[in-house]
């Protein structure tokens, strides 16, 4: 069983009919997606999504582009699912500086404050980290027992040991079948398999051969069987043990 544990197919602007992603996800042995929120709205859509749809779950949590717009509604969206098996993460969050979308300390308070509501809740955390690593070590670092994942991880070996010593998790996902920089080919090389789950972050990143199409969590079967001839393991030995993984985090 494979597992897509980070796609956007909820999205009201989806390239492609969500409902035609869901059933090829399905019918490609894709038996369970996690639909990730980016704002309070969007969480929203994806709890119904979720909800409408079997083997769909969902992350909520407000993006770092999004921090701007602030964190009013969230808790009361967490309050109306947490007792749904379907909600299973705060996410996604963290920081964001090649955009700056959003200024830099309102996205440190943010993420501070999604990780205050991950804990008390005991959800674990979908991070979205880019060109910000040095600020988001020293906040993660003022919390204990984080349990999270870095999605659609590209950066280098040391973050990598940096968020493997922290025990969390590394999110692989169609960046690996296309990446030419030899670092971040090492790097992929001597991730853990225990410690990887499997991401499309459709409808972005599609892997090859689909390079120019829109991604779907269908091509998560596409980046196993890349991955796994790469790691020189069988396809059902990597789906097993990311979906181990997926599971453990996740509690699916």
């Amino acid at each position: 069983m494979l597992i897509d544990t980070h796609c956007h197919i909820h999205d009201v602007d989806y390239p492609i009919n969500s409902e035609l992603a869901y059933d090829n996800a399905k019918n490609a042995g894709v038996q369970r997606m996690v639909c990730v929120g980016t704002d309070e709205e969007n969480s929203k859509l994806a709890v119904e999504f979720a909800n409408e749809h079997d083997g769909v779950y969902v992350a909520v949590g407000i993006h770092p582009h999004e921090s701007k717009n602030g964190l009013d509604e969230l808790e009361d969206i967490i309050l109306d699912n947490i007792d749904d098996e379907k909600l299973i993460a705060i996410g996604e969050i963290g920081l964001d500086y090649h955009y700056d979308h959003s200024p830099r300390d309102v996205q440190k308070n943010i993420m501070r404050s999604q990780i205050k509501l991950a804990q008390k809740y005991n959800l674990p955390i979908i991070f979205h980290v880019r060109e910000a690593y040095d600020d988001f070590w020293e906040i993660l670092d003022e919390f204990s027992g984080v349990r999270g994942v870095l999605h659609s991880f590209t950066d280098s070996q040391t973050n990598a040991e940096k968020a493997l010593r922290r025990g969390l998790y590394i999110g692989v996902n169609g960046f690996c079948t296309f990446v030419k920089d030899q670092a971040l080919i090492d790097m992929f090389s001597e991730l853990p398999l225990e410690k990887i789950i499997l991401e499309t972050d459709a409808p972005y990143l599609t892997p090859r051969p689909f390079r120019g199409r829109v991604n779907e969590p269908a091509f998560v079967k596409n980046i196993a069987e890349f991955f796994s001839d790469f790691r020189h393991i069988s396809v059902d030995e990597l789906a097993e043990i990311t979906t181990t993984n997926a599971r453990n985090l996740f509690e699916l």
